[in-house]
């Protein structure tokens, strides 16, 4: 399907026989393993960094039970942290570091080869990245430090201005008019010479546009919304989502800005995103960033749960899909909406492999 098209022609893919039960491709769609292209968890793991093997006791089954073999760890610093960006940000990605280290069946992965090489190992994989480069202040040479570590995708900024970038607010409008700074437009350009995948993800719409002019590799936005669906300058519009794709990228689709009220935060809502982008950006150019929270929202006081509500009083889980346990619900449920095996396919993993296969 052609970018632009808004037909989705959910039976023009068929490769399975009707004699198939849903169990059956189930099974099948799973076994080969899913790619989220983003979960916070170096911010997770140095928040509990006084307790031993985090990824072991909190979340190996969860990844396990879904069938999760790659996901992109983005290193995010709440705003109490901005003022020792650097130091926390190493920090964050030593105990990343560590947890993989004291586990045989997790691994950091630098190149494709590698991710290629986890199925054979049985092995869950990590891409290191970054949800705003405040740990850069405005030093470029740190971003190649970063990138010797394992950095392998950068997002300009989340919900705030920084010596890069703004973001876009959880709001229809009335976002920051800034565009991108002469440091920001120094990090695009070296994140394409050394590798490193550009994510516009949270970029204000003078920003994105920004970003895409100045781009000359394709482009992705790890996770997001259908502005459709829940319209907030965070979440994309359609002619956003035609853009990416006619570059050649993918969109991943989060699980937690599907709709602004809770009672609509549901499967079918994130699977009404999915059919949207699709109809809108083509087959091609869509795939899961989960961005899932309950692993985090599990561990606060009610007090922490109060002032993330009043922060992102929209920022709703949906009940059936809240971490990576739930992602067989998700496939289940594609399969159950008439997406053939070969489109879930490529939203489950095959879309963000050609990606990482063409820019690592």
């Amino acid at each position: 399907m052609a970018a632009g098209d808004h037909r989705v022609d959910l039976a023009s893919a068929e490769n399975f026989s009707m004699s198939d039960s849903v169990e059956e491709r189930l099974d099948r769609l799973q076994k080969p393993g899913l790619v989220d292209l983003h979960f916070d968890l170096p911010m997770y793991l140095y928040e509990n960094r006084t307790r031993p093997n985090v990824l072991a006791a909190d979340l190996q089954h969860e990844f396990e039970a879904g069938g999760i073999q790659l996901m992109v760890a983005a290193i995010f610093l709440e705003d109490r942290y901005l003022e020792d960006a650097l130091d926390v940000a190493l920090g964050q990605a030593a105990r990343l570091l560590r947890e993989i280290d004291g586990n045989t069946r997790f691994k950091l992965c630098r190149n494709f080869a590698e991710i290629e090489a986890l199925a054979a190992k049985q092995e869950i994989g990590f891409l290191l990245g970054f949800e705003g480069v405040e740990p850069l202040g405005e030093e470029i040479d740190r971003l190649r430090a970063f990138y010797e570590m394992g950095l392998r995708l950068v997002g300009l900024t989340h919900a705030r201005d920084n010596a890069a970038a703004s973001g876009a607010i959880f709001a229809a409008s009335g976002s920051p008019t800034r565009g991108l700074t002469p440091f920001g437009r120094e990090v695009v350009r070296e994140c394409e010479r050394l590798g490193i995948i550009v994510d516009l993800a949270h970029l204000n719409p003078v920003g994105f546009d920004q970003v895409l002019e100045l781009a000359t590799k394709p482009l992705v936005i790890s996770h997001t919304n259908a502005r459709r669906f829940y319209d907030i300058e965070r979440n994309h519009s359609d002619e956003q989502f035609r853009a990416v794709a006619e570059k050649g990228g993918v969109i991943g689709v989060n699980a937690v800005l599907v709709s602004q009220n809770r009672e609509e935060a549901t499967l079918d809502r994130y699977v009404d995103h999915v059919e949207h982008i699709v109809a809108v950006a083509g087959i091609e150019h869509v795939a899961i960033g989960f961005d899932f929270i309950e692993f985090i929202r599990r561990r606060w006081s009610e007090a922490d749960r109060q002032e993330f509500e009043k922060k992102y009083p929209s920022a709703h889980s949906v009940p059936d899909l809240a971490h990576h346990g739930h992602a067989t619900n998700l496939t289940r449920r594609l399969i159950e909406r008439g997406f053939s095996d070969e489109q879930i396919e490529k939203i489950l993993r095959g879309n963000w492999r050609r990606i990482l296969r063409q820019l690592l």
